[in-house]
């Protein structure tokens, strides 16, 4: 092999990596693989003993993956997602080094993505489509770097109702600039809310979690989220949340300090 690992000894051939996730789906024969892949009789028969001899696949009723197989499928399925989620010119003008790392790893293989964009940069438009999104919500779970006041009344009064259980956590500038809003009680009682120190700004429900990472200059930008669906990603987008809560503090405690 080379020096090579087992992961790129397999990801260096089109056949190698086709062969193993055929087998991955479902055991089959030899037969079945030179059937449902584009390839001779030999280049199959060769792949099938290449894979064998290193331990990733195995013959008994059909053709299966060993553990070390399957180990080194979920790094190929891994790495396919993550071209997948590259394959945009959002992560050249974006800074994703403000999410930890342990949640960067996860991100590709967290759910699907998508971006939301605001193609005519108009200041409401996020804000309008937040707003429709999560007014559904039973459970929100909010780290704020900017002020959207549609958005936040919402979810104030969706609070006050009874209706939603809402942690936000905003950033400790945000409140800087608004001191006199929670100086003076303004701040909506239902909504359990703490400062802290935030590089990006989140939103988690129940169904998604949308991310909005800093341009490379560090200034947030209002125009494209990125947002995931599915377990992985809501839970992916809960464990930012935690994280960033623990370091939080209640907005009294905060407020006594400045």
């Amino acid at each position: 092999m080379n020096g090579d690992s087992l992961v790129t000894y397999v990801a260096r051939s089109e056949l190698r990596s086709a062969v193993l996730t055929a087998v991955e789906r479902d055991a089959r024969s030899t037969a079945a693989l030179r059937d449902d892949l584009d390839a001779s009789r030999s280049g199959v028969y060769k792949t099938l003993d290449e894979l064998a001899d290193r331990g990733l696949v195995r013959e008994s009723d059909g053709w299966e993956l060993t553990a070390r197989g399957r180990l080194v499928a979920d790094e190929l399925a891994r790495q396919r997602a993550v071209e997948d989620l590259l394959d945009d010119e959002f992560w050249e003008a974006h800074d994703v080094s403000v999410l930890p790392r342990r949640f960067r790893q996860r991100l590709a293989a967290a759910g699907e993505w998508d971006l939301y964009r605001n193609p005519a940069r108009n200041p409401q438009y996020l804000e309008r489509w937040a707003v429709e999104l999560f007014r559904e919500a039973d459970w929100l779970r909010v780290g704020a770097q900017v002020y959207y006041p549609r958005f936040a009344q919402m979810v104030d009064e969706l609070a006050d109702r009874g209706v939603l259980d809402a942690q936000v956590i905003v950033d400790d500038r945000l409140v800087d600039e608004a001191i006199e809003r929670y100086a003076d009680g303004d701040a909506p009682s239902h909504v359990d809310e703490r400062v802290a120190d935030l590089p990006f700004s989140f939103t988690v429900t129940a169904d998604l979690v949308a991310l909005s990472l800093p341009a490379r200059d560090g200034v947030s930008d209002l125009d494209a989220v990125l947002v995931g669906s599915g377990d992985g990603a809501v839970e992916l987008g809960r464990d930012i949340h935690d994280h960033y809560w623990d370091r939080a503090v209640p907005v009294e405690d905060y407020l006594a300090t400045v």
